[in-house]
């Protein structure tokens, strides 16, 4: 299959051994440590999306990062907080550059859906902030220790389009 103007399905991959298992449909996304990609598992039929992280070495404090994001990610079992189904081993040691993470596949994100409508109510204001105030409440049961859970939120800020901030003392400000 193709994804991405006419980037074959093994340029996402670069010689995975478990890419097999998956066929890329498209790119959804891309952020500041890689691109996103939804793609079927084909053993199971079921639709996920990989996240490729490039270079993962190249900074340490990126490295640091990333490796936080995913440890505390595979703890955290919540429906208002994105699953990691898998994490796909290099082929080898020497070859270990990029990292693939498979994640349950969302509609969309936060980020697009106030992105695409300019006529969100009051009442989608508040059930996005229930749906983050439910999930910090989760995360606060003791799941994750306090100073994980504020490196965690020092990285979140939603954008100033729905007027919430998470500040590094851990305050909510509306």
């Amino acid at each position: 299959m193709v994804i991405n103007q006419g980037a074959p399905e093994s340029e996402f991959f670069t010689e995975y051994g478990e890419a097999s298992q998956y066929q890329i449909q498209e790119v959804v996304g891309k952020g500041s440590y890689g691109v996103v990609g939804s793609a079927v598992d084909t053993h199971t039929g079921e639709r996920v999306a990989i996240k490729k992280i490039n270079d993962v070495f190249e900074h340490v404090s990126d490295a640091t990062r990333i490796l936080r994001e995913i440890k505390l990610l595979r703890l955290l079992r919540h429906p208002d907080i994105v699953e990691i189904k898998h994490i796909m081993l290099p082929p080898s040691r020497r070859e270990f550059r990029d990292i693939y993470v498979v994640f349950e596949l969302m509609e969309s994100d936060l980020h697009q859906v106030i992105k695409a409508n300019d006529d969100l109510t009051p009442e989608h204001h508040q059930f996005f902030l229930y749906q983050l105030l439910r999930g910090m409440k989760y995360i606060h049961t003791g799941i994750i220790s306090l100073l994980e859970l504020a490196h965690l939120l020092f990285q979140i800020v939603i954008l100033n389009q729905c007027s919430i901030f998470l500040q590094q003392t851990c305050f909510i400000v509306i």
